[in-house]
């Protein structure tokens, strides 16, 4: 075992021993506590002790490893002495500080009660990933090798590149036993229709990627097949973050290619995408390097793509409209995809296009639920499965519930195939050893505070942890404040800058206040820095830093500013993100600790936004996920649903069923209308769809005309 995986486990037992102690009794994962003794500590002493027992021999260099990594905190006695025996995780620091804000000493907290439970999942470790295809290793291995040299119709010089970019692009690592039990399930699959259902932090993207990759190389090198690939993400800041990984596999890929005269082409298609070569200036959506894996990518001088730093170029990537159509890979998201499917532009993604598909991926597969399900089910891929027989569809997700039936109505295909992680790790029996540790808390809040004044406080505290982190040379530590609401995220975030500006957080740092004392927030602070802090605080100079450590996130934002904060993210820098559902999906951002959530929404949602922290070694596997619930009747009576409560606890969705409304009246109509317009536009008649197919329509006399053209079609094909 690696050391940081020895710190991840040593620090998984410290959190759930403070759990009993704040509980008051022996807790057990999965029930409900509440906060009991804010005010505790743990001995050192009693830590190396109870470490000893659990069969870690040097708990002193453990202790001290988490010291100074910052994952355990001093709860210093003297405002100006560091060092004492008393100690405190920082994530439970956080829980029982959370549960106590309120804007002056010794009044009431804002919160009620807090309730609160640990659950453990298990996801790979480093050491996991070991998997490598080889023809004379083990045999899972040598499985793997079988697999893709027979996908390769035996062509061992075709299966040996394959294996040589997947190695390169997984470094020094490997795969785990679920990802290389999928992938050669998959690789070996007549079926059309696959779902990768596993928690997050499972490796699902490399499965999908890798498959891609196969998929492709054999189309062009044995098939000569120019049929494509179309990956579809429901949110921009899903597919960019998933562009680097795929611009990084490209990047690797094509270099070997190129002895088969093969390269593998890119495009993102959506509302972003730039219209003419004149505008291709500045950064190129905010994604970094995969090759230095700092410098930014920016447009050069003739519209290709190139790193700011490096100068590595990436020539594979169409960033114009009238380019995308000819990529290998479109990554799109469903509402672009409707449009281009009724469009008939040269050189664009369009109906001509897309009816040259060989395979569709679907990640986040779960947001397609309801009406969004059925206007994508019924109106998008039925009338692509009809232009592309034998299409392969892969949808991937960490959260459906019963996912036969819900794929089955998604996709229109009952014979489909899941690959379930814990079904199939139970049925492999070992090769996950790593586990992640959330803790969970709901927060009922005191009816006569206000829930978005709330928010702005924790956001105070998280961006001073974040400051004061940076002033002792740590790991900064990221959050994020989820608020569906964008006028309402606004004001918590122009109210976090009015509390700052005030002087927020000086009456918190006064040396009158003890460490364990629920207000304090000086014991994160150096010793030698607290008083020049706390003086700087009371003449309102911590503004300017802290000012710059909170963000918003959401669909109003300037693209460029969207790309900053994904850029900081990404950097781990120190933040506080204000964000809608923006970044609730699938997104890998490794310093994520922390996660308030506003309000009570389904479990499955809630799953996926507390699914964001806790993904890295980095965080040592550990997120604390907190759950404000609103002074709202109807918030306040499902912590009542047992169904619900226990969904939560168990981070689980099994409860609760996602419906694909494929047989509203409305869904039917929209569904005839694409379609008829789909055809018009496959016989390049105009659809005005965008300026390529004549579009947008000026006058009475060409809308009358269109209205005609798609009663015929509809007349036609019912006839």
């Amino acid at each position: 075992m690696s050391n940081i995986e020895k710190l991840i486990r040593a620090y998984h037992l410290i959190v759930e021993k403070e759990a009993s102690i704040i509980a008051g009794s022996n807790i057990r994962e999965g029930e409900w506590y509440s906060v009991n003794d804010p005010r505790y500590y743990l001995e050192r002493d009693e830590l190396k002790k109870f470490l000893r027992s659990q069969n870690f021999g040097d708990p002193d260099k453990i202790i001290e490893d988490l010291i100074k990594q910052g994952f355990l905190i001093y709860l210093s006695d003297n405002f100006r002495s560091a060092e004492t025996n008393k100690l405190r995780s920082l994530h439970m620091d956080v829980l029982v500080r959370s549960s106590q804000i309120t804007t002056q000493h010794g009044r009431p907290p804002y919160i009620l009660s807090c309730k609160f439970t640990i659950k453990k999942s298990r996801i790979p470790f480093r050491e996991d990933r070991k998997i490598i295809p080889n023809e004379t290793s083990d045999d899972v291995s040598k499985s793997l090798w079988n697999t893709i040299f027979s996908f390769f119709n035996g062509r061992a010089d075709l299966a040996n590149t394959y294996i040589s970019i997947m190695k390169d692009y997984l470094k020094n690592s490997g795969l785990d036993a679920y990802q290389a039990g999928v992938l050669r399930k998959i690789l070996l699959s007549e079926k059309n229709t696959h779902a990768i259902i596993a928690p997050t932090g499972a490796g699902k993207t490399e499965i999908y990627l890798f498959y891609l990759l196969a998929t492709l190389m054999k189309l062009r090198i044995l098939e000569k097949d120019e049929r494509k690939a179309l990956l579809i993400y429901p949110r921009r800041s899903l597919a960019l973050d998933q562009a680097y990984r795929l611009i990084k596999l490209l990047s690797i890929a094509n270099d070997r290619l190129k002895k088969y005269n093969s390269i593998l082409t890119f495009a993102i298609r959506d509302g972003d995408t730039l219209r003419h070569l004149k505008d291709a200036k500045g950064s190129f959506r905010g994604i970094i390097c995969p090759h230095c894996e700092k410098g930014p990518l920016v447009y050069g001088k003739g519209g290709e793509i190139v790193c700011d730093g490096c100068k590595k170029e990436y020539r594979f990537i169409k960033t114009i409209r009238g380019e995308t159509g000819k990529a290998d890979i479109i990554a799109t998201n469903p509402w672009a995809l409707e449009i281009r499917l009724i469009d008939s532009a040269l050189g664009d993604v369009d109906i001509k296009a897309l009816s040259n598909l060989h395979l569709m991926l679907f990640d986040e597969a779960h947001e397609y639920r309801g009406l969004s399900g059925g206007i994508l089910g019924s109106c998008i891929l039925d009338i692509i499965k009809e232009n592309n027989p034998n299409l392969k569809l892969v949808f991937s997700s960490a959260t459906i519930p019963n996912a036969r039936s819900f794929i089955s109505k998604l996709s229109g295909d009952s014979n489909c195939e899941i690959y379930n992680f814990e079904d199939i790790i139970d049925l492999i029996g070992n090769g996950i050893s790593g586990e992640k540790l959330v803790i969970l808390s709901y927060l009922t809040i005191n009816p006569n505070y206000s829930w978005n004044t709330y928010c702005q406080l924790w956001a105070v505290f998280m961006a001073f942890i974040a400051y004061a982190y940076k002033r002792r040379e740590l790991k900064q530590p990221q959050s994020l404040v989820f608020i569906n609401n964008i006028r309402e995220l606004r004001r918590a975030h122009s109210g976090y800058i009015e509390n700052i500006r005030l002087g927020e957080p000086k009456d918190h740092l006064s040396d009158g206040i003890e460490s364990r004392d629920p207000y304090c927030y000086w014991h994160y602070l150096p010793s030698e820095q607290r008083e020049e802090v706390y003086q700087s605080a009371r003449s309102r100079k911590l503004y300017e830093e802290l000012e710059k450590k909170v963000y918003e996130m959401h669909s109003q934002l300037p693209r460029e500013e969207r790309e900053e904060v994904i850029r900081r993210l990404r950097q781990e820098d120190g933040l506080v993100v204000f964000s809608t559902s923006s970044l609730e999906l699938g997104v890998d951002y490794d310093g994520v600790s922390f996660i308030l959530n506003s309000g009570l929404d389904n479990p499955i949602s809630l799953i996926q936004r507390i699914g964001r922290g806790g993904r890295n070694y980095k965080t040592l596997n550990t997120v604390l996920g907190l759950i404000l619930i609103r002074a709202i009747p109807t918030e306040i009576l499902r912590i009542y649903d047992q169904n619900f409560i226990r969904a939560l606890s168990e981070m689980s969705s099994e409860d609760y069923s996602l419906f694909v409304t494929r047989d509203n009246p409305q869904i039917l109509k929209r569904a005839m209308l694409i379609e008829s317009l789909s055809k018009l536009a496959m016989k390049g008649l105009p659809t005005y769809a965008s300026k390529g197919s004549k579009g947008p329509i000026k006058d009475l006399d060409t809308l009358q005309s269109l209205i005609k053209d798609i009663v015929e079609e509809i007349v036609n094909e019912e006839e």
